[in-house]
This record gives C-alpha cells, structure tokens and sequence, in this order.
C-alpha cells in the first residue's frame, strides 16, 4: 500500500489536519501528515500536547478499517501501541504500554496515541491515529507524570521523518494482520506488554482510592481490574491509575 505523506512546519493539530482533509477531500489510507510543531496538540479529553519545534515525532495516520464494528476498535489501539513498543525496541528504549493510550519507559511518559474514529451503520468509517513520541527533547515542564524522550533514555538521537517512516510500516504491517484475523495474536502481545499487569497497585475510581491487580482489557477496550476478590471493568476516564513509586 503506499503511503501519501503531508508535511508540515506548524499546525493546529496533526488530528485537525486529517479531519479537514476529510471533509474537504477524499483522501486515500495510509495517508499520514507529520509536522515540526503543534501549535494546540490534543490528547485526550482536555489534555495537550508539550513538545519543542523539530525535536520530535508528531503524525496522524488516516485508515479506513470498516471491516471492524464500532465495538471493536480497541484492536487498533492495540496495532498502534505495540508498533510503537516494536519502534522504540528498535532504537534502545524498553516501553510498556500503560492503559489506555500512553507509552511509558523507566523515566516516565515516552509516546502518547490520541485516536478518533468516524463510525457509520455500526461500522468504523475512518480511524486517525495521532501519535506523539519524544525522541530527542532533553528538557520538559513539569507534569504529574514526568515526560521522557528517546534522547534521555539511550543519549542518542534519531531524525523524526527517519522514525516515522518506520513506525507506519510497522503499523500497517500489524494493521494486515488484523484484517486477516490475527486478532487473538496481537491480543497477547499487547498484554505481554501492559504496565503493572498481575501486579498489586494503588488505583481511584469514583473518588475511592483502592488497592487492585490488573487483569487484562476487555474485547470493548475496558481495563480489567480485580477489586476485592471482584473483576470490575473500567471504561476510559473512570479509573486512575496511581503510578508513583511503582516499577515497571
């Protein structure tokens, strides 16, 4: 398949990018636009975005998966966060994936995936994966969750457009074999992957600050935690995890 690449200096967001393309175009998949700087970068909900101008990797990939239902678009979630894990394995890193959406290493927060889907009869219609992966930024503000780099983990750097030529191939490589019905595979790599899997952690929910192990994610995308001898599901947004003083 080949891949269309857009890139530019200073955007608003690399998702917003993609969504105008969307309603102005009809752009084929595995079109990816790739910027030096974000002006207003997104993750989720309310969050933004920190990150110098030319240091590191900020792209959105536009798919168009319909042959999965709504309720499955956990799986691509998956394709991304493991395909990241393989890339920085690559260059020296050693993520975990911490649920649902950032990409961690020993010092902190490495990558963070801001995905929005279009969803049409109950199928997804589009899918953009925002992604952005520090690599060569050597100082951050100060955040609840320290932020990290690629450069301040190995003290090497590597060149944004080098790695995200890399990162797409493996994404699509994983977004194959999840229309050929590698589902369970990648299911497991994922897990192999999940922080603090198994292991007793401090969690809030709904204001309560309680003690769970995690257990797994649901086929809709919920992390499993077992709550009091309970296996509870968590929905995005509902659930903190407390990782401060925790190892990997």
């Amino acid at each position: 398949m080949g891949i269309r690449w857009i890139k530019h200096d200073n955007v608003t967001s690399t998702n917003l990018v993609v969504s105008e393309l969307l309603r102005h175009q009809k752009p084929k998949e595995a079109l990816v636009v790739i910027a030096d700087y974000q002006e207003a970068g997104k993750g989720q909900g309310t969050n933004s975005w920190h990150s110098r101008e030319g240091e590191n990797l900020l792209m959105s990939l536009l798919l168009f998966p319909a042959f999965l239902s709504a309720s499955s678009q956990f799986h691509l979630s998956r394709v991304v966060s493991v395909s990241i894990c393989e890339v920085l394995d690559l260059l020296g890193a050693a993520p975990v994936i911490k649920w649902p959406n950032d990409i961690l290493t020993s010092r902190g927060k490495i990558a963070g995936i801001l995905i929005e889907h279009g969803i049409s009869g109950g199928r997804i219609s589009h899918t953009i994966a925002g992604i952005g992966l520090n690599l060569n930024q050597s100082e951050f503000p100060e955040f609840p969750q320290p932020a990290t780099s690629l450069f301040l983990e190995t003290g090497r750097k590597a060149g944004p457009q080098e790695v995200a030529e890399i990162l797409v191939e493996r994404i699509m490589s994983r977004y194959q074999e999840l229309k050929e019905g590698y589902e369970q595979a990648l299911e497991k790599e994922y897990l192999e992957r999940l922080f603090l899997l198994g292991k007793r952690s401090q969690f809030e929910a709904a204001g309560v600050v309680f003690e769970g192990i995690i257990r797994g994610v649901s086929e809709f995308g919920e992390l499993l935690v077992e709550r009091e001898g309970e296996l509870v599901p968590y929905g995005h947004g509902e659930i903190a995890l407390n990782i401060a003083g925790q190892a990997q």
